[in-house]
């Protein structure tokens, strides 16, 4: 009897761990960083939520398996990234408590303008709990940390470089001018009727002179297609423009028109209608903004480096 009690122990035994065991995942080391390991789940958590938003924008499931095939080596390679980081950090002794954390998920509330129901209701769409978020958010903090000590505290950005930069990217501070046109347009047929048309156009240009309203000219004698519309064209930024009408425009003010241009369309006037001057900056108005891209290009350049050094330094086996 107890032999068969035990024989009926032992079979049920089995099958609960054969219905256990085909769902059980089997966690795995995928690589070796100094004295820590990176996990598959590890992994398939920083993937997930990716996974999540990619279901939310209604990725099909090829798509999907697509992206995420890109994404995993280098998500593995963010993961042996930070550990690295996480070990510098101990090893310089910084640290970042709850009390920082609460700071920082308290000042997301505040910008976003929602409350910790929201967040939490936010946060379940992604695949996430308000503890996983805490969690990220520790590691974004003790990364931005060490950032601060290893990386942005060396750098120094001098007023030769802030004039470098400005003189090289010039066209971006100097402002630019554009103009509302209107036109007026004559085609010749052939070269006979060359001289006829502008002869045309001169006595147009002389009716200008005399004052009388380009729109109606240009709505009376225009080829062009903007001639219902008193030839108006519309707004262009001088740089756009052919070299000879933006020097026939150089200096023209509102109302006033170009002499008679001779161009591959046909011989044309230009009006101009208005006048726009987009403020350009001086070197000292463009000093703080340049400041800060300089410095952004060079946090990110010296922390792949430092990062580099790092890994350089450390003992990194990739076993997936």
């Amino acid at each position: 009897m107890k032999i068969k009690f035990f024989s009926y122990c032992i079979a049920v035994i089995l099958i609960i761990s054969a219905q256990i065991c085909p769902a059980e995942v089997v966690d795995r080391v995928l690589a070796i960083v100094n004295d820590d390991i990176v996990l598959l789940s590890d992994l398939t958590e920083a993937l997930d939520l990716l996974k999540n938003q990619l279901e939310q924008s209604g990725t099909s499931d090829i798509e999907q398996r697509v992206i995420l095939a890109n994404q995993r080596p280098k998500a593995l390679d963010q993961l042996i990234n930070e550990k690295l980081t996480n070990q510098q950090a101990r090893r310089l002794g910084i640290t970042v408590n709850d009390t920082e954390v609460d700071m920082a998920v308290e000042r997301i509330m505040a910008i976003n303008q929602f409350s910790e129901q929201e967040l939490i209701r936010l946060l379940k769409q992604d695949g996430m709990t308000l503890k996983d978020y805490r969690a990220q958010l520790k590691e974004q903090l003790l990364q931005q940390q060490i950032v601060n000590r290893e990386v942005k505290s060396k750098i120094v950005i001098t007023d030769a470089d802030i004039k470098a930069y400005y003189e090289a990217h010039k066209d971006q501070y100097i402002g630019q001018v554009k103009y509302h046109l209107r036109h007026l347009l004559m085609k010749s047929n052939g070269t006979n009727e060359t001289d006829r048309v502008r002869e045309r156009m001169a006595a147009l240009y002389q009716r200008l002179t005399a004052g009388a309203a380009f729109e109606d000219l240009a709505r009376d004698y225009s080829h062009s297609a903007t001639a219902e519309t008193g030839g108006d064209l519309g707004v262009f930024e001088s740089r756009v423009l052919a070299a000879p009408i933006r020097q026939a425009l150089d200096g023209l003010n509102a109302g006033q028109f170009t002499p008679v241009l001779e161009t591959e369309q046909g011989f044309q006037i230009f009006y101009v209608q208005e006048v726009i001057n987009t403020g350009g900056k001086t070197l000292q108005e463009a000093t703080e903004e340049i400041h800060d891209q300089l410095f952004a290009e060079m946090v990110d350049r010296k922390f792949q480096t430092w990062l580099k050094g790092l890994r350089d330094r450390a003992h990194v086996k990739v076993m997936d």
